[in-house]
């Protein structure tokens, strides 16, 4: 979480860029204002839909409408086109203190996710929708930390029922996850 921090905030000591110091004294730097996360339960995404009008999607983890799509960075590899999705596991903002400035506080505000896979593209030509599954749990980059500025809508991901449930009638292995009802495979509903 303090990597991500890190990486929102534009951060200068003593006038060197914040890449020229120890990762480890950056962390340092870093105070939780209050030792407090707070949490939310809704996170709101406002789009431009296909006739230029506006719009705004709402995105609950705990519910079936916690899954969001963003664009595909340069160095992602692989399938995907040019879109990635992710499901969201939670809201949170905190108010970050620099030991540099004590007095001064900023909030930054941040999506828990958790990431999926392409596993096969879409097509137009063959009428195929994209197919998608988890990133195993024991994947170090399966969980991340997202700004939701960078989000650009909520999306529809219908579970792949032929290819089954991933842990049938078992309980998964973390409730944080939410891998209990994982299927195999997902579909990108366009």
């Amino acid at each position: 979480m303090k990597e991500h921090i890190l990486n929102s905030l534009e951060l200068e000591i003593a006038g060197l860029p914040a890449e020229m110091l120890a990762r480890s004294d950056q962390y340092n730097s870093i105070l939780f204002k209050h030792n407090r996360l707070y949490h939310h339960n809704l996170a709101r995404f406002n789009y431009t839909t296909y006739d230029v009008r506006r719009a705004q999607d709402v995105v609950n983890p705990w519910t079936p409408h916690c899954n969001i799509m963003l664009l595909k960075n340069r160095n992602d590899d692989g399938h995907g086109g040019e879109y990635r999705y992710a499901k969201v596991i939670g809201i949170h903002h905190v108010n970050v203190v620099r030991l540099v400035n004590v007095y001064e506080s900023r909030r930054i505000e941040f999506l828990f996710i958790r990431w999926y896979e392409s596993v096969q593209d879409h097509a137009w030509n063959t009428c195929t929708l994209g197919r998608i599954h988890f990133r195993p749990l024991t994947n170090p980059n399966a969980f991340g930390f997202m700004d939701p500025g960078v989000v650009l809508r909520a999306c529809h991901i219908v579970p792949a029922f032929s290819r089954r449930q991933r842990n049938p009638g078992e309980c998964g292995i973390s409730s944080l996850a939410g891998d209990k009802h994982d299927w195999h495979e997902y579909y990108v509903n366009r």
